[in-house]
């Protein structure tokens, strides 16, 4: 687990291996960083989920490597989630992508995004009322929403 102090706010993200048996367990890692009260908790845990999911189908058809981290960043109103993976970012688009992990984040969040960078691609999503500025340095995004 690693613990990032960005702009006052705190990112937690922990890596998971690319067994499909994990994807629980990283949905209960964001269920548990966000707390039973959070606005944005089941939402959250919904998304990453679906994320996980796509990301690892994905990883097993094109070839690359599966596992990933998973990073939280919170308020008390709000959430940012980050599934990072060393895959390619073709399965990242609504249009291109037959999963409904991304068309989902599209749907349901404010802001999200990619970051692609040489190692890999991130997909971020924010959701609750104040924005969660919590960029991993280095990483250029692409425009989501």
């Amino acid at each position: 687990m690693t613990i990032l102090n960005l702009s006052g706010r705190i990112a937690i993200s922990r890596p998971f291996s690319g067994d499909p048996s994990q994807a629980r367990a990283a949905r209960r890692f964001v269920a548990a960083r966000l707390g039973d009260g959070h606005p944005c908790r089941d939402d959250a845990v919904q998304l990453i989920g679906e994320l996980v999911a796509e990301s690892l189908r994905h990883a097993s058809s094109c070839g690359s490597r599966p596992g990933y981290s998973v990073a939280v960043a919170a308020t008390p109103a709000s959430a940012r989630v980050t599934l990072s993976t060393q895959a390619c970012g073709c399965w990242t688009s609504p249009h291109l992508t037959p999963g409904r992990g991304v068309h989902l984040v599209d749907l349901f969040t404010h802001r999200w995004g990619v970051s692609a960078s040489r190692t890999g691609v991130c997909v971020w999503f924010e959701l609750g009322q104040e924005p969660v500025p919590a960029r991993v340095p280095g990483v250029r995004d692409l425009p989501g929403r």
